[in-house]
């Protein structure tokens, strides 16, 4: 299935649970909103009560690179860095503390010590049992994603919580996962909730609601969290759509910025070198205290190209005005990357690097060492700001050897096996880091190759002509530091490189359109017998299976109208 439970079909799935660690999966899913791959990191020390609230618990939900205690190794001393915190019910506090005394755990050691496939597989046989007792179809192969979707709509549907507060709880990039669940408001609802709209509405379900209302006497960025925050980059945002080249839009960020009341000043400060910053800069900054500023980075994935500074004109930046200039700091960073996509689509000629790498981090190479294998990646979907899917042709390992080195990477997981061959197999799995291809893809790279074996994944990639390859080399050595580039030329571009066809194609879909298509295309769902389900599919990109019913057909319409139209017009007379 790919729909949230029912409260009826999720509470027979707990009592389902034939032991204390298989429950206390279910409810870190369901009720916590954990992802597969989180459950093994969280421990004891991790969940305590909210300051700010009495009887609300808080857990904490460690970084994927944070340094787990596994049997037979010590702990690190260096501090475990925390990706989010999300609110767990007074009982599911209560059982998780009840059940790490019963097995006598250390703080430190996590309250399921288990791999990520083993998760999935508590979360499977459970439901199976529960199946099996109810014969309630809804339990039908549930999976943790669906544990998930059901917590997100327990808060938005039945509690009224705000999607903001829902989204930073479960961890989700953007509001799409949560599409499914808010229902469309007509203009009266709207009206109400814009006139209405704050902290004494009833309707809040959290704190960080922003009102949008006119709070007279209250100066720009003035008003704290407290009493709600009034939004100050607004015009800044604005220009993320309006001014195409990116030292113009720097420029123009800049200015409307500083002409708010409330920044003093405003500053971009280029990461590629030195050199880039205004001369006076140092200067002028030396002059205020530096803890004044608020710095945010402009990049998008891995990918980082400089730094939004903003000094406040009277009290500090509050929590609501850096997640502002966060959010615009993100945007400058795509349009960025979007604006070197578009150049590399256009242009006559091409840049054509060629980078190795052998570290360790590169779970290509580090996979192909340990398998003694052949790694080719076929594509990359992206399914958010921060993940990608790669589907992957092996040669020489088999689906549980590949299986047992995503359990182990860092970066990989949700490995899904399209097709068994004889020497070997089709996979896919979700990635959010351990990747040359993806960093390179941040820079506006087109990736035409990527090749592992023996230890060592080859990555070709075509950059815009003329394109400085130094900073993007310097930033993939940060990551990987034994990266090296072997080649750069530039190179004429063939007319038939991508056909008329297939640039009318993507013209007319949109990004989502083509992820789904892709997606689809690559997980053997147009095979015959087809490779995954369309459940399947949706599943590995976070969405519901009518959501990709929906972007898939939208694809496949205009996929055939351009065939259809192109062969109308050379029939016609």
């Amino acid at each position: 299935m790919s729909e949230a439970l029912s409260a009826d079909s999720y509470d027979a799935l707990v009592a389902a649970a034939e032991t204390y660690r298989a429950a206390v999966v279910v409810r870190l899913t369901g009720e916590a909103g954990l992802r597969a791959a989180e459950i093994p990191r969280v421990r004891p020390c991790d969940l305590g009560e909210s300051p700010a609230a009495e009887g609300t618990f808080l857990l904490a939900v460690p970084a994927a690179s944070g340094a787990m205690k596994t049997e037979g190794v010590e702990a690190s001393d260096d501090p475990v860095p925390i990706d989010r915190e999300t609110v767990v019910p007074a009982s599911l506090a209560a059982d998780l503390r009840r059940y790490a005394e019963s097995e006598g755990l250390a703080a430190e050691d996590p309250f399921v010590g288990v791999s990520t496939r083993r998760v999935q597989m508590l979360v499977r046989e459970t439901a199976d049992r529960a199946r099996e007792r109810r014969d309630d179809p809804a339990l039908s192969s549930v999976t943790p994603r669906d544990l998930r979707r059901t917590f997100a709509r327990r808060l938005l549907v039945d509690r009224g919580v705000d999607p903001h507060v829902v989204r930073e709880a479960g961890g989700w990039e953007t509001m799409d996962a949560l599409d499914d669940h808010l229902d469309p408001l007509d203009g009266e609802a709207v009206a109400t909730a814009v006139a209405g709209g704050g902290r004494d509405s009833p309707d809040v379900g959290g704190d960080a609601r922003v009102d949008w209302t006119d709070r007279g006497g209250d100066r720009d960025g003035d008003t704290d969290d407290r009493q709600g925050a009034t939004l100050t980059l607004v015009r800044a945002f604005e220009a993320v759509a309006e001014v195409p080249d990116r030292e113009a839009l720097f420029e123009t960020v800049v200015d409307r910025a500083s002409e708010t009341d409330r920044w003093r000043e405003a500053r971009i400060r280029r990461e590629s070198s030195a050199s880039e910053s205004e001369p006076g800069d140092e200067r002028a900054e030396r002059s205020v205290e530096d803890d004044r500023w608020l710095s945010v980075p402009i990049g998008h994935w891995e990918t980082t190209y400089g730094t939004l500074r903003l000094l406040p004109d009277g009290a500090p930046a509050g929590p609501a005005e850096r997640r502002e200039a966060e959010a615009l700091g993100r945007c400058l960073g795509w349009a960025v990357t979007a604006g070197r996509w578009r150049d590399l689509l256009r242009s006559d000629a091409v840049t054509e690097v060629e980078f190795h790498t052998e570290a360790e981090a590169a779970f290509l190479a580090s996979a192909s060492a340990a398998l003694n294998c052949r790694i080719e990646l076929e594509s990359t979907v992206a399914v958010s700001g921060s993940a990608s899917r790669w589907y992957l042709s092996v040669t020489g390992a088999g689906p549980q050897a590949v299986a047992d080195a995503v359990d182990v990477a860092d970066g990989v997981s949700e490995l899904r096996v399209i097709e068994t061959r004889e020497d070997g197999c089709a996979v896919s799995a979700r990635a959010t880091g351990g990747s040359i291809v993806r960093a390179l893809t941040g820079h506006g790279a087109a990736v035409r190759e990527a090749v592992a074996e023996d230890g060592r994944v080859r990555v070709v990639a075509d950059l815009p002509d003329g394109t400085d390859v130094r900073p993007i080399a310097d930033d993939l050595r940060e990551v990987f530091p034994d990266a090296r580039l072997v080649s750069k030329e530039s190179v004429a571009r063939s007319p038939r490189t991508e056909s008329a066809l297939r640039e009318e194609v993507v013209d007319r879909l949109t990004d989502r359109q083509w992820a789904t298509l892709s997606a689809a295309y690559h997980s053997g769902y147009f095979d015959w017998p087809r490779g995954s389900t369309a459940e399947e599919v949706a599943d590995a990109m976070d969405v519901s299976s009518p959501t990709f019913h929906n972007h898939l057909r939208k694809a496949e319409r205009a996929l055939l109208e351009t065939l259809f139209e192109e062969r109308d017009a050379r029939d016609r007379p």
